[in-house]
């Protein structure tokens, strides 16, 4: 499958910002290396109320598919290389999420980013009617599975380690990030 082919899934007829990550993992068999991570950035990016999906998310950006260095653009690359060993990272979540400890995966390095999803974005449909706070963590670096930055929303991807455990990786992404996160349940 080709990246044309995969934006035709996608972004096609029936598919909508709630239900594209979705659509994602059904073509999951038909990806195969870069075309799997070019997919999948494509897909989170532009979906909304991944939370619904986390555990598939967190999933997915553990795959062992070849070519992982290619999810994070050159400014996006140099940006993360750049950032301390100790990161300040938030979210905007609802108060029984940050309760409940089993976080989504969303996260941003910038608090006012965090504070707009969590009070003003509308999109959530499925937890508008939910009292929203904004969570706080330190976390080390190389606990950041991705940077991403092509909204200007700071954004990290980050597996809370109530769910995973580290595991060293010798992928050609190593000197990017030094560890991954790998599934407990897997």
């Amino acid at each position: 499958m080709n990246k044309e082919e995969i934006k035709e899934i996608i972004f096609g007829i029936g598919v909508d910002s709630f239900n594209r990550f979705g659509a994602f993992l059904d073509i999951i068999p038909c990806l195969k290396g870069e075309n799997y991570w070019y997919a999948l950035i494509e897909a989170c990016t532009s979906s909304d109320n991944l939370y619904n999906y986390k555990e598939a998310v967190k999933k997915s950006f553990l795959s062992n598919q070849p070519g992982s260095e290619s999810i994070m653009n050159a400014a996006e690359t140099n940006y993360f290389e750049s950032l301390p060993e100790k990161v300040t990272i938030y979210r905007g979540m609802t108060e029984v999420e940050a309760r409940g400890g089993d976080y989504g995966c969303s996260w941003t390095l910038k608090k006012e980013v965090a504070e707009f999803f969590a009070y003003k974005y509308w999109r959530n449909i499925s937890t508008k009617h939910l009292k929203k706070v904004v969570k706080e963590l330190v976390i080390d670096k190389s606990e950041i599975i991705a940077f991403f930055n092509q909204r200007q929303e700071f954004e990290v991807f980050y597996a809370h380690k109530n769910k995973l455990k580290s595991r060293s990786i010798k992928d050609g992404v190593g000197s990017r990030r030094k560890n991954q996160m790998a599934l407990l349940d897997d």
